[in-house]
């Protein structure tokens, strides 16, 4: 970045402009974030779930018998 050409009070206004902006964006990212890791934990549970389901016998496992 070259040299600052405005006074004083301009160069503040632009670094607490630039602040401004950085915070907003860090804000903006830590809630994508936030969302990213609910997706997360969410795809973690079912997968988990599908792994008790395929683990977990279905349908009948001794032979019905008849009666008559």
């Amino acid at each position: 970045m070259t040299g600052f050409r405005g006074t004083d009070e301009q160069l503040d206004r632009e670094i607490a402009a630039i602040e401004g902006i950085a915070r907003v964006r860090v804000r903006r990212v830590a809630a994508e974030l936030r969302e990213l890791e609910g997706d997360l934990r969410e795809l973690k549970r079912e997968r988990a779930r599908r792994r008790v389901r395929a683990e977990t016998p279905t349908g009948a496992t001794e032979p019905v018998g008849e009666t008559a």
